[in-house]
């Protein structure tokens, strides 16, 4: 690994993309602003920052698979796994930016512009406010959400946002039919099965899981990221 190479390879990029993120990035914080003062709950900002952040993982490498881009991409002189490294820290950083600009936004709006331009909603009971900056879980199943779509930016040739929110759905529906199939078959009802699911649970310490599978799903996915940017690659 050679931070010189990275750091060239990530300066490239921001470059490259530096008008579209400044764009992304004012939208963001105007949205937030705008939702917290003219409303009780900040829930289209969150959307918007959300999907922001997104998308910009789910295009990470989609402008490489092109065909006028991918020669030039693939035969640059950085090895897989640095790609690998400034693919993942920029969807990290700019993700984190996003976050803190929908953040300062909110309570912009909320302490700022709300008593002044809306003071009927500034006296209402207590507003949504954007998530703590602390809430570690909220943001591990963030980034779960993020190296899903980084897999899906370099698995998928076109639309990997979309395509990758479909296969998505479609795993999770797969899923729950098996499970259902599955407790029908060994329980009979589903009753039977939270009696016995509860039991075992109180048994088990499985807090640690909660911190646990997120990070291990994150893990998966970047190696699966991995081993597609190789196989490309070849």
């Amino acid at each position: 690994m050679n931070l010189t190479r990275i750091s060239h390879l990530f300066r490239a990029y921001f470059i490259e993309n530096k008008r579209r993120l400044l764009i992304c990035c004012l939208a963001v914080f105007a949205a937030a602003v705008l939702d917290l003062t003219i409303n009780r709950y900040a829930t289209s900002s969150t959307i918007l920052a959300s999907f922001v952040a997104f998308v910009l993982a789910a295009r990470i490498f989609q402008p490489s698979l092109k065909r006028n881009n991918s020669t030039h991409f693939f035969n640059l002189p950085v090895t897989t796994g640095e790609k690998l490294i400034v693919a993942t820290v920029f969807v990290t950083v700019f993700s984190a930016v996003i976050l803190l600009l929908y953040s300062a936004g909110a309570y912009t709006g909320y302490y700022g512009l709300c008593p002044i331009l809306n003071p009927e909603a500034s006296m209402y009971m207590e507003r949504s406010l954007p998530i703590g900056l602390w809430d570690t879980q909220a943001y591990l199943y963030f980034a779960v959400v993020l190296s899903v779509l980084l897999f899906g930016s370099i698995y998928f040739k076109k639309n990997a946002f979309w395509k990758t929110f479909a296969a998505g759905i479609g795993f999770f529906i797969g899923v729950i039919c098996y499970q259902i199939v599955l407790i029908r078959i060994a329980f009979g009802n589903f009753r039977d099965f939270s009696t016995e699911l509860t039991l075992q649970l109180r048994d088990l310490e499985f807090v640690a899981n909660y911190h646990t599978i997120p990070i291990i799903i994150i893990l998966f996915f970047l190696s699966l990221t991995y081993l597609r940017l190789k196989e490309t690659e070849v």
